[in-house]
C-alpha cells in the first residue's frame, strides 16, 4: 500500500483478516481491516473504505488496542483530506484531539496541524506541526520527525516565510516509499512560490508520478504551477490514476481545471474550478478554496466574468490575510495586479506595539515569561529607597526593551515583578526561544545592579486581547499560572521551563552545551507533580542569545 500497489495490497490485507478471523485474533483483525480502507480507497471504493476504517477503529477501541485506535484516526483523517473530504476528515480529527492525554506521540498534533492547514488556520497549524515535530525528535521516530518537518515547512511557506520554511525542508533524495510524494508534494511547491520562485515550483511538481494520486492528491497543486509547460501538464494528468469514487473528488476537477485555463478553455475551467471550490467551501477546506479560487477568478475574468473575478480575489484576499494565509492572499493579489482589476493591497506587518493595540481578542498559543527579584524584601531592607527605585526602574526598562526586542508584550510590571507574553498576534513559531532569550537577557542586565533576578516560562493556549475598551491586555489560561508557579521555585541566576517549553528549546540549549536539570515538583493548584527543567541563564553561557 505504501508504494500505491493497492490491488496486491487488497488482496494481502484481506487474506490476513481472514487468517485473522480464523484464529480469533482480534488486534490482528481490525489491524487488517485498516489496511483493506487504505486500498479499497485507493481503488474509488471509497464509500467501502471509509467503513472498513469505523469499523477497524471500533474494534480497536472495543479492544483496547492503542496503536491500532491511532492509526485509525490518523489515516481516515489524512485521507479524508486528500480526498477533498473535508467534513469527513473534521469527523476523524476530533477524534485525534480527544483521548490522547499524557501520551507522548507525535501523531496527534502532526494529523491536528494537517488538518488545520487544509482549513486555512495557518498559524494554529504551525503551532501544532512545531509541537509534533519536537515530539517526534523526543521519540527519535525518524518517520514522523520527517513528516513534521514537511509540515512545519508547508505552514511557514503558506505563511509567506519562504526562506524559513525552504530551511525546515528535507531534501527531495529523503523520499522513501512512493507516499511520500504525496507528504512532500506540497510543502516544496508551496515552499517555492512562497520564495518567489516559480521555475523551481515547476521543477519540483514534476518530480510528482501520476501514479501517486490515486486519491486526487497532489494532482491539484501540481497542475497549479505548471502553467509553463502545458504540454506536460497534459501527459501528466491524462495518466491521472485515480478511479471510482475518487474521480468526484474536488481535487482532481481542480487538475482538470487548472489545465484547461492554461489550454484556453475559459468556459470549461470555470465549471471544473468552480466544482472544486463549492465542494471545497462545502467541507470548510478554506486553504484549497482560496488557492484554486484564485485560479477560478482568472478564468472568470477571461471568460468576459470580470466583476465576479475582483468580486472573489479581493474576498480571497481579505479572508487568507484574517488567517495568516499571506501566500494565498499575495498570489489572489498578484492575479488582479495581471488582470488589472482592483485588490486592497495588502496590511503592513502589524507590529506588536508595548500596549498591545494592534492585537485581536482570541486564542493563541503563547509563552508566558515570569520573573522577579529573589530576596527582594532583604534587599530592600539594607538600600536606600531613592536607590532602590532607581534600581527598580532600570530592571523595568531593561525587561521592556528585551521583551519588545523578541517581539514580546510586556503585560504588567508589579514592583519587581515582571510578566511578559509572546506570540501574541499567533504570527511567530518560535516564540518559546524568544522568552527564553529575553529571561535570559533580563537576568543578565538586572546583575549590573545587583539584582538577583530568577525567571519561569510556560507554553500553552490562552485567550489573548483587550476585554473591555480602554482595559489593559489580558492573557488567560492556565499557563499563566503554571509560569507564575515555576518563577516561584527558580533560584536567581536561573530561568524554569515548563516541559513543553523545554521541548521547543532543548536543540537550542544543546548546541550551546548546557547544563539543564529535570525536576518534578509540587505546585498549588496543581494535581501531582510537575515536570520541569532548570537552566543557569548566565550571559556568557549564551553569547548567541
Amino acid at each position: 500500500m505504501f508504494e500505491v500497489n493497492n490491488g496486491k495490497a487488497l488482496e494481502n490485507a484481506e487474506r490476513a483478516a481472514q487468517i485473522a478471523e480464523q484464529v480469533g485474533a482480534d488486534m490482528a483483525l481490525a489491524w487488517s481491516w485498516n489496511f483493506i480502507a487504505g486500498s479499497k480507497m485507493g481503488l474509488g471504493r471509497v464509500t467501502e473504505g471509509f467503513r472498513h476504517i469505523e469499523d477497524s477503529y471500533q474494534a480497536a477501541l472495543k479492544g483496547g488496542h492503542y496503536f491500532q485506535i491511532g492509526n485509525a484516526v490518523f489515516n481516515a483523517s489524512w485521507m479524508a483530506a486528500h480526498l477533498g473530504r473535508g467534513r469527513e476528515a473534521q469527523k476523524w480529527l476530533d477524534r485525534a484531539s480527544a483521548g490522547w492525554a499524557g501520551r507522548t506521540e507525535a501523531w496527534p498534533l502532526y494529523i491536528q496541524a494537517f488538518v488545520f492547514l487544509q482549513q486555512g488556520h495557518v498559524q494554529r497549524a504551525a503551532e501544532f506541526a512545531r509541537t509534533a515535530l519536537m515530539r517526534a525528535r523526543d521519540t527519535r521516530n525518524a518517520k514522523n520527525e520527517w513528516r513534521g518537518s514537511l509540515l512545519v515547512a508547508h505552514a511557514l511557506a503558506e505563511s509567506l516565510r519562504g526562506d524559513e520554511a525552504a530551511a525546515e525542508l528535507p531534501p527531495l533524495s529523503s523520499r522513501v516509499e512512493a507516499q511520500d510524494m504525496v507528504y512532500d508534494a506540497a510543502p516544496r511547491i508551496r515552499t517555492r512560490l512562497a520564495q518567489g520562485d516559480m521555475a523551481g515550483a515547476l521543477r519540483d511538481a514534476m518530480t510528482v508520478d501520476p501514479g501517486v494520486c490515486d486519491l486526487g492528491s497532489p494532482a491539484d497543486v501540481v497542475a497549479e504551477v505548471a502553467r509553463n509547460d502545458r504540454a506536460w501538464l497534459r501527459t501528466f494528468v491524462d495518466a491521472l490514476s485515480a478511479q471510482g469514487e475518487v474521480l468526484e473528488s474536488p481535487r482532481l476537477a481542480a487538475a482538470h481545471g487548472w489545465l484547461a485555463l492554461y489550454e484556453g478553455k475559459f468556459d470549461e475551467a470555470v465549471a471544473l474550478l468552480g466544482s472544486a471550490v463549492a465542494k471545497f467551501e462545502e467541507g470548510g477546506l478554506r486553504l484549497d478554496v482560496w488557492h484554486v479560487g484564485r485560479g477560478l477568478a482568472e478564468a472568470e475574468a477571461k471568460s468576459g466574468n470580470r466583476e465576479a473575478a475582483q468580486r472573489r480575489l479581493a474576498a480571497i484576499a481579505s479572508a487568507a490575510e484574517v488567517e495568516g494565509a499571506r501566500l494565498a492572499a499575495k498570489l489572489a493579489r498578484d492575479v488582479a495586479a495581471e488582470l488589472g482589476l482592483e485588490v486592497a493591497p495588502a496590511p503592513e506587518p502589524a507590529v506588536e506595539s508595548a500596549d498591545g493595540d494592534r492585537v485581536a481578542t482570541g486564542e493563541r498559543m503563547v509563552s508566558v515569561l515570569f520573573a522577579d527579584v529573589r530576596g527582594y524584601t532583604e534587599i530592600s531592607g539594607r538600600s536606600a529607597p531613592a536607590d532602590m527605585l532607581e534600581r527598580i526602574a532600570s530592571l523595568q526598562r531593561w525587561a521592556s526593551q528585551e521583551v519588545a526586542r523578541r517581539h514580546g508584550l510586556v503585560d504588567k510590571f508589579a514592583g519587581d515583578s515582571v510578566m511578559a507574553t509572546f506570540n501574541v498576534s499567533g504570527q511567530s513559531v518560535d516564540h518559546t526561544l524568544q522568552a527564553l532569550q529575553a529571561a535570559i537577557a533580563i537576568i543578565d542586565k538586572a546583575s549590573l545592579v545587583d539584582l538577583p533576578v530568577g525567571a519561569a516560562i510556560a507554553v500553552g493556549p490562552a485567550v489573548v486581547g483587550r476585554l473591555a475598551e480602554s482595559a489593559n491586555l489580558s492573557v488567560l489560561g492556565e499557563v499563566t499560572n503554571l509560569a507564575a508557579r515555576l518563577q516561584s521555585q527558580a533560584a536567581a541566576g536561573e530561568v524554569t521551563l515548563s516541559e513543553e517549553a523545554y521541548r521547543r528549546v532543548q536543540d537550542w540549549l544543546s548546541t550551546r552545551g548546557t547544563g539543564v536539570e529535570r525536576i518534578e515538583i509540587e505546585l498549588k493548584g496543581f494535581s501531582g507533580p510537575v515536570i520541569a527543567y532548570r537552566v543557569r541563564a548566565s550571559a556568557t553561557a549564551f553569547s548567541r542569545a
